[in-house]
């Protein structure tokens, strides 16, 4: 009988990518909050780190699960982060703000929830408000998105690495 063994790619570690995540979340809440304080303060400073800070712990998981599942796992998550943000900032700007509470379970991450609730108003849950964001924060707000976006790009791969 002859065995065949097959060699499953290893990817970096969960804990590795989760710690990256968060060096990386807490580089863009700084980053962002830098940034909001700069624009005038909205989005607001606590709900814009809770969001960036978020945003780096679930891009650890994600760069984690690209090294597993791809061959260039740093490019593919630079592309998956900007496309994240460009999309972010588009519905931002394009679409009216949705009804109801922007936190989750009482987290302040209205960065990460407004988005979401938008597309599932598309989507045929829930409804939009009246209301728009201010366009005079538009171009504090897409700096922060692009901001978050490219400190976790840059930071994760490195701190997380390539291999286990």
């Amino acid at each position: 009988m002859c065995a065949v063994r097959v060699h499953a790619p290893q990817g970096v570690a969960w804990g590795a990518g989760v710690l990256a995540g968060l060096g990386a979340g807490v580089v863009a809440a700084a980053a962002a909050v830098l940034t909001s304080l700069l624009g005038g303060r909205v989005p607001p400073p606590v709900p814009t780190a809770c969001s960036a800070l978020l945003a780096g712990i679930v891009g650890g998981l994600v760069y984690v699960w690209l090294t597993r599942a791809v061959s260039r796992p740093v490019a593919v998550f630079w592309s998956v982060t900007l496309v994240l943000a460009t999309v972010d900032t588009l519905l931002i700007a394009l679409l009216p703000l949705p009804v109801g509470s922007a936190s989750l379970w009482g987290a302040p991450i209205i960065g990460l929830t407004v988005p979401i609730k938008q597309v599932l108003v598309l989507a045929g849950v829930g409804r939009f408000g009246a209301r728009h964001f201010p366009s005079r924060f538009l171009l504090t707000d897409t700096v922060m998105h692009y901001v978050t976006a490219v400190a976790v790009s840059l930071l994760v791969p490195r701190w997380a690495g390539r291999n286990a």
